[in-house]
């Protein structure tokens, strides 16, 4: 077996994602010269951001769409200033990821071992497949799904979709 270099754990917060993490604990025991990364995917936005041109007819700057001009009367663009940064983080978000951060705070160090903390955003299979992509991550361990059989078999499991669509190995904890 070839040495692990980066171990990516996903977390939701579930009995199975912390059984994972403890799994990501055994395995940086094992290999200690490896990078422990515990990740929670918010499926809302964190920040918004404004996209498009502004100057275009019918765009919205405070609400980063475009209205057909047409169909709409006429709107006052009123200027706003760029350098200022509003927290639009609703406070519910914000708990659940001082709640994630802290729970996996503590969990890694129940298992005594060193780690970090990542918050991806977006559809998790894809967030988690893209993180470990992007970081060269040599293993993926997730949660083994809590969904029923109907419910499997209609949305699907995050760890199914996670082990087909990712860039390296998954051990799905169980």
């Amino acid at each position: 077996m070839r040495d692990l270099k980066h171990i990516v754990v996903a977390f939701d917060g579930n009995e199975e994602s912390k059984r994972a993490v403890e799994y990501g604990a055994t395995l940086k025991k094992a290999f200690p010269k490896a990078e422990l990364t515990v990740v929670h995917v918010l499926n809302d936005k964190v920040e918004q951001r404004i996209m498009g041109d502004a100057s275009a007819p019918g765009f919205v700057p405070a609400a980063g769409f475009y209205v057909d001009p047409v169909q709409t009367h006429p709107v006052v663009e009123v200027d706003q200033p760029r350098n200022q940064k509003v927290n639009d983080t609703p406070s519910a978000v914000e708990n659940s990821i001082q709640n994630a951060e802290s729970n996996t705070l503590r969990l890694l160090s129940e298992c005594q071992v060193k780690g970090k903390f990542e918050l991806l955003e977006g559809y998790a299979p894809d967030s988690v497949c893209d993180f470990a992509a992007r970081t060269s991550a040599d293993l993926i361990v997730v949660g083994n799904s809590a969904k029923s059989g109907l419910e499997k078999f209609f949305l699907g499991s995050t760890s199914s979709s996670i082990a087909k669509n990712a860039p390296c190995s998954v051990f799905i904890a169980k």
